[in-house]
């Protein structure tokens, strides 16, 4: 008698089974990110052909930038920056503890750019806060903008960026404007993973117009790029009011939307492009702990005994299982159009906005480094390891 004789149904029956299954979610999954992903893309085009009508108003507009140890990239963002063509901008810099000379380079560039303002800290955060959120917190109370325009200090502007962000904000009449930026990617690691998570996965699983008119439940944005209204921010409480949410810009859109503020995420690919991370080390520490942040949400707990099953059977029937099936004589043909159908998603998301080709065909490897990189933060999780980020320390915290 074999292990498995005394079964009540055959173990061929149960795989048998269980393989329908995958095929069944994977091309249902399939069929909903191809209707979101061309929603998806209507609305990112209304939303720039706003972008090139003249804003309505040009009330003045502060550009904040949080910097530590941002010395190989902070001359040319604020280089952009001071370069940008509307009329009533400041913008105000905060020298957030650095130490790889970021701060004389500061130094320098407001001699050669006397508008612009350099704020110099090397306290650190009080006990309980994201050190990013600080030096927004800290920034935003020397702005005198009616908007505010936080952005990242490894990103390099566009002349009308500013002008750009505020026609669309404007015209959406929105009080939160975040935009994805054309990401820059130079290594093997940068070019397989970084566009991957922060361009596709977003246009294919989120719905933007949703999230612009409210309904949607999933708030996202992209600190990269985060054009607020200054009323409205500090009737939200500011950063104050997420000053230990690890993934700030999650929490900050949040924010907005708890308080029933309106919220849009658009392409700016048009405005700003940025350089995320220049290594593989760079890339898996930072996606880990954006990652982990999100694990350890409030948001995400109240979902995580339903959700995370079948986030993860709804993730493997995509990425994971087609390419086995590929090795089965049986179910090779259904796994070729799965994977086939994927790809050509990719390739549609990519061609947006300009992404090579080069990456859209490693999309197998970034969806497998993804998944590596959930399994290793839940892991952290359960370990209750403390994440390390810009020589800092933070405890086991999410986004709210």
């Amino acid at each position: 008698m074999t292990l498995f004789a005394s079964l009540p149904v055959p173990l061929p029956s149960v795989m048998a089974a269980l393989s329908l299954l995958a095929h069944v979610t994977a091309v249902l999954l399939l069929t909903g990110m191809s209707v979101r992903l061309i929603a998806n893309l209507r609305f990112l085009r209304e939303a720039r052909q706003l972008a090139r009508r003249p804003p309505e108003q040009l009330p003045r507009v502060s550009v904040l930038i949080p910097a530590r140890n941002e010395a190989a990239t902070i001359e040319a963002c604020v280089t952009s920056l001071m370069r940008q063509r509307y009329p009533d901008v400041e913008v105000i810099i905060l020298d957030d503890g650095s130490t790889d000379g970021t701060g004389q380079l500061l130094d320098s560039l407001q001699a050669r750019y006397p508008d612009l303002k350099v704020i110099h800290s090397t306290d650190d955060p009080p006990h309980g806060w994201n050190g990013k959120s600080y030096a927004c917190h800290l920034l935003a109370r020397h702005a005198t903008g009616d908007w505010l325009l936080f952005t990242d200090a490894d990103t390099v502007h566009l002349p009308y960026s500013i002008h750009y962000g505020l026609a669309q904000a404007q015209r959406l009449d929105i009080d939160l404007l975040s935009a994805f930026p054309y990401q820059r990617t130079v290594t093997w690691s940068e070019r397989v993973v970084v566009s991957f998570i922060v361009d596709f996965l977003p246009r294919v699983s989120v719905d933007f117009r949703g999230l612009w008119r409210g309904t949607s439940n999933n708030v996202l944005a992209n600190g990269q790029y985060l054009l607020a209204r200054t009323s409205s921010y500090y009737a939200i409480g500011g950063h104050a009011s997420i000053h230990d949410a690890l993934i700030d810009d999650f929490a900050l859109a949040r924010r907005f939307r708890q308080c029933a503020y309106k919220v849009a995420l658009v392409d700016g690919v048009s405005q700003l492009q940025c350089r995320m991370y220049h290594s593989l080390r760079e890339v898996q520490v930072g996606f880990a702990k954006n990652v982990l942040g999100a694990l350890t949400s409030t948001y995400l707990k109240r979902r995580a005994r339903w959700w995370a099953p079948l986030f993860a059977w709804g993730y493997a029937c995509i990425f994971v299982v087609p390419f086995f099936n590929l090795l089965l004589s049986q179910f090779r043909v259904l796994a070729i159009i799965e994977i086939a159908w994927l790809l050509l998603l990719r390739v549609l998301a990519g061609w947006s906005i300009r992404r090579p080709l080069s990456e859209m065909l490693t999309t197998p490897l970034a969806a497998w480094f993804v998944m590596a990189l959930g399994l290793d933060s839940l892991y952290r999780r359960w370990r209750k390891r403390s994440v390390m980020w810009k020589g800092r320390v933070y405890p086991d915290t999410g986004t709210r």
